[in-house]
């Protein structure tokens, strides 16, 4: 069966078609041919015969089923090749508006909701000026092949304007880089401008070269049990010389050079995210995400920066001393003043200006129960008192210079006491072993 009819059929027209086909099958009558009078093998089945709903053919064939050859070279090359002709107008535009065109710009190839242009105040539809040319649409009907070509529609006229622009940024570096280079050798010292060698058959700049006035780095100690010296990479990381002064001393090995810079920096990187892991605080990992790691570093900083600022301008609010932190006079920040002050070994002022003492937050100055003195004004014993009388109790009031007087009276009568009570103690003991020794003799 191979026509491609889908209307309905009643029972009567479904039972001769299947006749026919019966009839065909057995040769009894002759097979349907297609549209290049090409007999149909009745045996095929419907489901190969019968063409897509979507392929009109207008009769029975099996041209569906075939795949379309094209064995001319120049159409394969114009399948290839062919693309979309971007920017390029069909002809010069028209004067008039044409029925059919966009109601914006006057165009006909595309509708009013497909057109790019601004829509206008008054439409081309009415004012029938400034009619917009009509584009060239080119009907791309690729292949197999030609769909998936991913050099197909390339321009190398585009790439061009790339490699320009990278032209123009590497000359840009080049100047740039020289205009550095003349900069330091300017500022800096002949001898501590690293010299450089560049091959010019490479694109690689050799390793730079020290200046030959310089010691070596493998001469400057030749104890063999000295700093370690790698001649591959001709680097020395101990100090050769760790007996020396500091401050005597040029060279003091690699790794003097390493902690300068940005290394502190990337070091305490390491250490909070190191901190950060353990404490499964959600850090991003440094090697997988180093940028964003800096990042969360940089906000753990300045939000711990913060809090001390907060904590610090706390405390100064509430003890004071922000007059020490800023240096009000030139004089004072050169340490220089005319002002004698003499201390004591334990930094008490004996001559001279005390300076003075900051207020805490609890009342300070107040006299209470007629005392002269402030409480813990006074101390012995391990007990706190009041100056004035020397009284150790907290609530207890003033009596003056007598009522001192009488306490050390009473001090000195308790400690006479506590002196012939224990002499007294002592005499009895020795008069209890006198009186045993004897009797412990024999009469």
């Amino acid at each position: 069966m191979a026509s491609s009819s889908r209307g309905f059929r009643n029972r009567d027209e479904y039972r001769k078609q299947k006749e026919l086909e019966d009839l065909r099958k057995e040769g009894k009558v002759a097979p349907e041919k297609d549209e290049e009078g090409n007999d149909i093998n009745p045996h095929i089945p419907q489901y190969i015969a019968r063409s897509p709903w979507y392929l009109s053919t207008g009769g029975p064939s099996l041209r569906h089923q075939k795949a379309e050859t094209v064995k001319d070279p120049e159409v394969v090359a114009r399948k290839l090749d062919v693309w979309y002709e971007r920017g390029k107008k069909a002809g010069p535009a028209a004067t008039k508006f044409r029925k059919g065109a966009c109601e914006n710009c006057g165009s006909m190839a595309h509708a009013a909701t497909d057109c790019l242009e601004r829509p206008r105040k008054v439409r081309a539809r009415f004012s029938g000026v400034e009619i917009a040319a009509d584009d060239v649409i080119s009907n791309v009907a690729l292949d197999f092949d030609g769909k998936r070509d991913r050099w197909n529609g390339y321009d190398s006229k585009e790439y061009k304007k790339v490699i320009q622009t990278h032209e123009r940024l590497e000359e840009e570096r080049r100047r740039l880089r020289g205009e550095k280079m003349d900069e330091e050798f300017r500022q800096g010292d002949a001898t501590d401008v690293l010299m450089e060698k560049k091959d010019e058959g490479t694109r690689v700049t050799v390793r730079n070269l020290r200046i030959r006035e310089d010691t070596a780095k493998y001469l400057r100690n030749l104890d063999v049990n000295s700093a370690y010296y790698d001649p591959k990479t001709r680097s020395m990381r101990e100090d050769p010389t760790p007996e020396v002064d500091p401050d005597d001393k040029d060279y003091a090995g690699d790794n003097f050079v390493r902690h300068t810079g940005e290394a502190r920096g990337f070091a305490g990187l390491q250490l909070f995210t190191l901190d950060a892991t353990e404490r499964n605080a959600g850090v991003p990992h440094l090697q997988a995400q180093p940028s964003l790691a800096e990042a969360v570093y940089r906000e753990f900083q300045n939000k711990r920066e913060a809090v001390q600022d907060h904590r610090r301008q706390e405390t100064l609010e509430k003890y004071g001393g922000t007059e020490h932190l800023v240096s009000s006079d030139v004089v004072q920040a050169m340490g220089q003043s005319e002002a004698f002050v003499e201390y004591t070994r334990d930094g008490r002022v004996i001559k001279g200006v005390e300076p003075a003492r900051p207020v805490s937050k609890y009342p300070e100055g107040i006299l209470e129960l007629n005392h002269t003195n402030v409480w813990g004004s006074y101390y012995q014993d391990g007990r706190w008192g009041f100056a004035c009388c020397h009284q150790t109790v907290r609530m207890a009031y003033c009596t003056g210079e007598a009522g001192r007087k009488a306490r050390e009276e009473a001090d000195r009568a308790m400690q006479e006491s506590q002196v012939s009570r224990l002499s007294r103690q002592e005499t009895d003991v020795m008069t209890q072993q006198s009186g045993f020794v004897a009797e412990t003799k024999p009469g």
